[in-house]
């Protein structure tokens, strides 16, 4: 897993200040993925795959290379961002709300009109 991180950070150092940002983006959605496919086949849990990223991503911040560091860095937040996400995600009401659907295209309801 290492490995893995130490190969994504390099191929972030070489992109441009702009596509860092989206770049993190995507490696930390495959990073999520590759955990939670390695979890599922080893029967752990989805807690046990975070974990995993977490200590290849911390290993890589324990590096005396300054470069790989900051891009480890914005990898992490990133990572943690999607983890959040995914935790409301899973805490969210599954039905619909159409009242706050309307609301974000500025659709009002027939008696206010």
């Amino acid at each position: 897993m290492k490995n893995i991180i130490l190969s994504m950070v390099a191929k972030i150092s070489r992109m441009e200040v702009d596509a860092k940002q989206l770049t993190a983006q995507v490696e930390a959605q495959s990073l999520l993925l590759s955990a939670v496919f390695l979890t599922v086949g080893k029967n752990g849990g989805p807690q046990e795959a975070i974990e995993s990223v977490n200590k290849a991503i911390n290993s890589v911040l324990d590096s005396a290379d300054d470069v790989l560091k900051s891009d480890a860095t914005l990898l992490f937040e990133q990572f943690q961002a999607l983890i959040e996400i995914t935790r409301l995600i899973d805490k969210a009401d599954p039905e619909l709300d159409a009242e706050a659907l309307n609301a974000l295209n500025g659709v009002r309801p027939d008696s206010e009109i």
